[in-house]
């Protein structure tokens, strides 16, 4: 929150009165005094809906209380600030804040969040059993059809309550102490399940967990050094272990208990330091190290599932240590240099045990550790006619442990290196921008594969040579108009695929375009347009045939995301403020699937939102206030509703998202406001 400015009764405040005639006793108050307010209204959604509401609470059709406060006082005889805020009062998303304080002395705050989350599809089951950890298929789920016929519609929804304390406390002129703690519950009902490729059965994960930080932090600013050092603390509890199913068809029916999410705990210490070599050479260093525990006992399991490692909980462990030096330089008034090296070295101590019968290493779990060394060296050097040039080369180099590899084929070094260079020009006869261009090369060791099975490079490990360019402009060719305009290109070229198949990305592009304009069309008008465009485009190994039983396909994978906004606000004659939004969105996703693979539809959301309002001053105090929104959103996604039905699990529950959705707002609040 920012801090409002206020005036003393001073001379200067006297003789701005006596100055301006205008300025009466009430208006001389309002500029000593800050200014509090209330707000109290009723809004109301015409329908329920599944997209509109996911986040802010109003996903069901009804009326809402609008509610909101802004409380500023200030104990002149002691110079002490106390504040209270509050946010949405009347909805789920409520947020309140208490904060009292003496500036450069002490402080404390209390807040409060709540944060809900509607699942935006339609649920239909007959699982009874939902929100606890004991959960049951009806006698029919093993007809489908059967099953759905008697499903009953079931809300899904997840909530969280968040509460924190902060203090601060100077300890002298160069000394502080903040501390801040942080509890973070979670409850409600996810959408879960279990199954193979040709059974799929629906589940409700019962969310019940709480997460508490701690966060004690220490700082010294001197002269020349400056310095934090601190410890923060997580610490999660689940208080639902484990999901216990009873019926179910076929071999699934076996699949129970089904652990959930175990507690963990985490220790961080880290330190921080600047020091000021001279007026023109500034040196930092961090360093961090943090230890993560998982030992939640493991859930009993019975017959073929059965544990049988000989350990009671994972032995998880995972010390991550983090090393960083950084200098900043002017040898020269024209010339500045960065540099900064990074170590981060994260050790996974895990026991390594056998889960799962049979003699091969794969059956073992298998520990990831990971080392980065990181590095950057940069110099910016002020050129004639208002431009300015930086130069720079970024390095990163990581080596992964190499124990065995169950599932992804792992590359136990990567290297990195990115050259860059911008130009760029200050403000100049009404023009401003710059032109920046890098080009990365990424390349490794050799892949570890199993026989011939792992054979897929994953796109982050890939060799990979990138080059990206980026441009951007803000011109105003009139006072009252400012337009800035952008453009990013970004295109991927990745290596030859790992042996025989050539299977994996091949290539990759991105491009962005935008385009922002502000026109005051007077001193009481303002128009505002906003256009923009962002394209991501992946191939994949262009392969068609067999090779070692399996059929190989091709895929060219793009995502179109473009968006459109037009804005205006102003005053009418009288008392009248009035502003108006249109909003436009659309996502498109296009597969591109060939050779072997079954083509798939393109995926296509659109999103359409109006806002309207307009506040009236009824006097100095009070203004009255109407907002409309209407919220129209179109999808084709086939993910759950297939091409023209719900999806529909083993046992019968079905999901549907509604492939249109039109929602209407409407509230009237009055603001008070006082000192």
């Amino acid at each position: 929150m920012s801090t409002k400015i206020t005036f003393h009764r001073t001379l200067l405040c006297l003789a701005l009165a006596a100055a301006f005639p205008a300025f009466g006793e009430d208006d001389v108050e309002r500029l000593i005094r800050p200014e509090s307010s209330v707000t109290l209204g009723v809004g109301g959604v015409s329908t329920d809906n599944q997209r509109f509401g996911v986040y802010n609470g109003m996903a069901e059709e009804g009326e809402h209380l609008i509610g909101e406060a802004s409380i500023v006082r200030r104990a002149d005889d002691t110079g002490t600030w106390l504040r209270f805020d509050a946010r949405n009062i009347g909805l789920p998303t409520r947020e309140l804040r208490v904060e009292h304080e003496k500036q450069g002395d002490w402080g404390y705050s209390l807040e409060y969040n709540q944060t809900p989350r509607f699942t935006p599809y339609d649920v239909r089951t007959g699982l009874s059993g939902i929100g606890t950890t004991n959960q049951s298929y009806p006698a029919n789920a093993g007809n489908a059809q059967q099953a759905a016929s008697t499903a009953i519609e079931t809300e899904f929804k997840t909530e969280r309550y968040k509460t924190s304390f902060g203090l601060y406390k100077a300890l002298s002129l160069n000394w502080e102490f903040t501390a801040k703690l942080q509890s973070e519950e979670k409850k409600g009902n996810r959408l879960f399940g279990r199954g193979t490729s040709s059974q799929q059965e629906f589940l409700a994960e019962p969310i019940d967990s709480t997460t508490r930080q701690l966060d004690l932090i220490l700082n010294y600013t001197g002269e020349k050094l400056q310095f934090s050092g601190g410890y923060y603390g997580s610490f999660y509890n689940n208080k639902n272990p484990a999901l216990n199913v009873t019926g179910g068809a076929g071999n699934l029916s076996t699949f129970t208990p089904i652990a959930l999410p175990p507690d963990n705990l985490a220790h961080q210490l880290n330190l921080s330091a600047a020091y000021d070599f001279s007026k023109t050479t500034r040196g930092t260093v961090k360093y961090a190290y943090t230890r993560n525990t998982q030992t939640d006992g493991f859930v009993s399991t019975p017959g073929a599932l059965a544990n049988i490692s000989g350990r009671s909980d994972l032995g998880g462990r995972v010390d991550t240590t983090l090393f960083q030096v950084g200098v900043t330089s002017r040898p020269f008034t024209k010339l500045s240099l960065v540099a900064n090296l990074r170590y981060e070295d994260r050790d996974d101590k895990t026991t390594v045990a056998q889960y799962i019968s049979g003699a091969s290493s794969a059956q073992f779990n298998e520990p990831r550790s990971l080392k980065a060394v990181s590095g950057k060296l940069e110099a910016t050097y002020q050129l004639p006619a208002g431009l300015r040039a930086t130069g720079g080369v970024d390095h990163e180099k990581k080596d992964r442990s190499m124990n065995g590899t169950r599932v992804v084929g792992y590359r136990e070094k990567t290297a990195e290196t990115t050259w860059r260079f911008e130009l760029r020009r200050a403000l100049f006869d009404a023009v401003s921008g710059s032109v920046a261009v890098a080009h990365a090369n990424r390349n490794g060791s050799n892949y570890w594969s199993n026989a011939g099975t792992n054979l897929v490079q994953p796109i982050y490990i890939a060799d990979r040579d990138r080059n990206k360019l980026k441009t951007a402009v803000d011109w105003s060719p009139l006072e009252a108009l400012s337009l800035q305009f952008m453009f990013e290109d970004s295109r991927d070229r990745y290596g030859a695929g790992r042996g025989t198949p050539d299977i994996g990305p091949r290539s990759g592009d991105a491009q962005l375009y935008s385009v922002d304009a502000t026109y005051a069309v007077s001193d009481r008008w303002q128009l505002t347009a906003y256009a923009s465009e962002l394209k991501t485009r992946v191939g994949q190994a262009a392969r068609t045939g067999t090779f070692g039983g399996s059929v190989f396909w091709t895929a060219d994978m793009t995502n179109i995301g473009t968006n459109y906004g037009f804005g205006a606000k102003g005053k009418l004659a009288g008392k009248w403020d009035v502003g108006a939004d249109l909003l436009f969105a659309e996502d498109n996703s296009k597969y591109g699937l060939g050779g072997a693979a079954t083509s798939l539809p393109d995926i296509n959301n659109v999103q359409t939102t109006f806002k309207l309002f307009a506040s009236y001053a009824w006097d100095k105090n009070t203004d009255v206030r109407l907002d409309y929104v209407h919220d129209r959103r179109k999808t084709n996604d086939w993910t759950w509703n297939g091409t023209t039905t719900p999806y529909v699990y083993t046992d019968g529950t079905w999901l549907y998202q509604n492939p249109n959705e039109s929602v209407n707002f409407l509230g009237v609040s009055v603001k008070y406001s006082f000192r």
